[in-house]
């Protein structure tokens, strides 16, 4: 980690500051009882023992005993002092000698605790880094895990202390996690899978004495109805395993993808609804080739575009741009359609979200909610970014950014610019 002065409102300068102050109150306490103490003793040492004034020469000038004399008389004075003027000239070198004594030791006290509050300053400043390091490198560990890479473990070294057992908890969690999420996966991808035969028997079940004219005629509308609900659930288990395997599955080996010649698959395979509903559909891509997961782009590329059609207007537009940056390929969709509401536009990639009923409500064209969330899951699969914005007219723009796996492994890299400017020419596929 990085060395960073300390913010002025971190956990570290509040527990330096703290530590601090609980040293400098212990300090002034023990201050002020050592100066009490160093007080009552010098009280109680000037009522025995023997007091002498001296001269500067070093003469005794006066002297008082409080031991018992077997003469009257416990004062001498040998300048002719009265008794009571010597005691008062003792009394009053006592008392400041007490007071510059005690001044002193205050003045010294306060002068050590100054200089041991810093060092204790320092010490805590030191002490709560070294700790606060391991918790910073927890925080740092546990941020770059994703329900994608729960497979990582902070493994905290360091001593057994309260810190490493806080690290090995966490680990025990996404331990926990861990298995919870692919119990949960594997249970939906089953369950699509075991799903799928019996729904696509009844289908044909349905199908067959549909189009031999078996069925009676009173009955042919509740057949149809329910042959299209079949084969609305039939989509839905497909879509459920793309998105199964869009998270679970590993990785396939990269490979280089023509993303123009997988748009023009795509478009082909939907030139039916795209010139029933009079769309206009805009293609501008890269000549650059993108290596990355094949099978998994394309079911990207594929979803984004038959989103941008299906939930359009009649006489709409739908523009596709791809272009090559440092690091990978942009890929961008836009599409007429209705107003979205820029607060729930995030909410649109969680499974089964239908946005407004609108969109579900399109009879013709029906759509299941998975779309959007299958395609994050690909791009995040490629640590890749999705965002998705509302066009100021109404309808969508999903623009994702896919890493080339080739480029991560560094040749030399050309410049922006010049990768930029590789794109073909813009075309009207569709009228």
């Amino acid at each position: 980690m990085s060395r960073r002065t300390p913010r002025l409102h971190s956990f570290r300068t509040r527990l330096t500051v703290t530590f601090t102050a609980a040293f400098l109150t212990a300090g002034i306490v023990l201050l002020a009882v050592v100066y009490l103490a160093v007080a009552h003793l010098f009280d109680t040492a000037q009522h025995g023992g023997i007091n002498e004034v001296i001269s500067t020469d070093g003469t005794v000038v006066a002297w008082q005993s409080s031991e018992p004399l077997l003469e009257p008389g416990s004062v001498t004075y040998p300048n002719g002092l009265p008794a009571g003027g010597i005691q008062g000239v003792i009394d009053r070198t006592q008392i400041t000698l007490r007071d510059d004594i005690l001044a002193g030791l205050v003045w010294w006290c306060l002068g050590i605790l100054a200089v041991f509050a810093v060092f204790a300053a320092f010490a805590a400043s030191r002490l709560s880094r070294a700790a606060l390091t391991r918790i910073a490198n927890i925080t740092s560990s546990a941020r770059s895990i994703t329900q994608h890479q729960l497979d990582a473990r902070l493994n905290l070294p360091g001593p057994t202390d309260e810190i490493k057992e806080l690290g090995d908890t966490i680990d025990q969690m996404l331990d926990r996690l861990e298995d919870s999420f692919a119990r949960q996966r594997e249970f939906i991808a089953n369950a699509s899978h075991e799903l799928r035969t019996p729904v696509a028997t009844a289908r044909t079940a349905l199908e067959i004495p549909l189009e031999q004219g078996r069925v009676p005629t009173q009955l042919e509308p509740a057949v149809t109805r329910a042959l299209t609900a079949t084969k609305r659930s039939e989509t839905i288990l497909n879509a459920l395993l793309d998105l199964a395997r869009a998270e679970t599955s590993q990785l396939g080996k990269p490979e280089p993808i023509d993303l123009a010649a997988a748009i023009r698959e795509t478009l082909t395979d939907l030139d039916g609804l795209i010139a029933s509903r009079g769309l206009d559909i805009t293609v501008e891509t890269t000549d650059r080739q993108l290596t990355a997961d094949k099978t998994l782009i394309e079911q990207f590329l594929r979803n984004a575009i038959i989103n941008a059609v299906r939930h359009n207007i009649d006489n709409g537009e739908v523009d596709i741009q791809t272009q090559a940056r440092v690091d990978g390929i942009d890929i961008a969709i836009s599409n007429t359609g209705e107003s979205i509401d820029p607060d729930t536009i995030d909410d649109l990639t969680a499974p089964f979200n239908h946005g407004r009923t609108t969109r579900l409500a399109q009879e013709q064209n029906p759509g299941y909610g998975l779309g959007l969330a299958i395609m994050k899951r690909i791009i995040e699969r490629h640590n890749g970014t999705l965002t998705i914005t509302p066009r100021e007219n109404g309808g969508l723009v999903v623009h994702a950014h896919v890493p080339d796996h080739a480029l991560a492994k560094a040749l030399p890299v050309r410049s922006a610019c010049q990768e930029v400017g590789q794109t073909g020419a813009s075309r009207v596929l569709h009228r």
